[in-house]
């Protein structure tokens, strides 16, 4: 009697040290923790949504834009921002730590609504291994709280009101802007009563031989040998039948 009776104590201290798990039961992020209308085109909310991941630090591990949706794994989360249950052992009921190599994946989603606004939306997955005493460990799916898809909401808002397309100036003329008629010359006024407005050409003068750039001696060349000299003046021409 004394042997079943140890055994029994044995069999039910090791039930109540073995634990027990219970899924989490927090109730899910509503939509408007998880989505918002950014006043942005689909483009530019879509580079607001590239430009907060790259804040935060996020790696892309799938994106289609055509398809408008993102795939990032985040640094390791907290309690703050999941529920992932509860662990009843020998010495009580607590919340289920997230464990180091547990895993948090933000998926983004940018859809269109109309030609200048945009939906915007985040859902966050977070994934822990459970150890619960006396049994192997078992991944859980957390449940999100919506903080942090919330939180990544307002930053891709206040994102977009830096986002702009870009804006290019235009090009000054090569030659500069045209005088005012201000700073412009006057036109020449009437000429004064009898004057001719038509200018006279200068009167013609025969150059000289310095003119030409020629010395005398270079024009004169009857002292050459075996040339002839040159007439003072050019011989008479008689008329035609004479």
């Amino acid at each position: 009697m004394k042997i079943n009776g140890r055994l029994a104590t044995l069999a039910l201290f090791a039930a109540l040290a073995a634990g027990c798990f219970y899924p989490p039961i927090t109730t899910p992020p509503t939509d408007e923790q998880q989505q918002t209308i950014v006043p942005l085109p689909y483009d530019l909310a879509w580079e607001a949504v590239n430009k907060v991941i790259a804040e935060n630090g996020f790696r892309i591990q799938a994106q289609d834009s055509n398809e408008g949706i993102i795939e990032t794994v985040a640094p390791r989360f907290s309690l703050h921002d999941a529920d992932c249950g509860k662990i009843r052992s020998v010495v009580g009921t607590y919340a289920a730590e997230p464990e180091p190599n547990a895993s948090t994946v933000y998926t983004f989603g940018v859809h269109p609504r109309g030609k200048e606004a945009s939906l915007v939306e985040v859902l966050a997955t977070f994934n822990s291994p459970v150890k619960v005493p006396l049994h192997p460990a078992t991944d859980v799916d957390c449940v999100s709280h919506g903080i942090q898809e919330s939180n990544l909401l307002r930053q891709v808002l206040a994102m977009a009101k830096q986002t702009h397309r870009p804006t290019y100036a235009k090009p000054s003329d090569a030659g500069g802007a045209p005088p005012s008629r201000a700073s412009a010359a006057p036109p020449p006024g009437p000429p004064p009563p009898g004057q001719s407005t038509v200018e006279k050409s200068p009167a013609y003068s025969r150059p000289s031989k310095f003119s030409l750039g020629l010395s005398g001696s270079m024009l004169k060349h009857s002292t050459l040998p075996g040339m002839p000299a040159m007439p003072d003046s050019p011989p008479k021409l008689s008329p035609p039948g004479n």
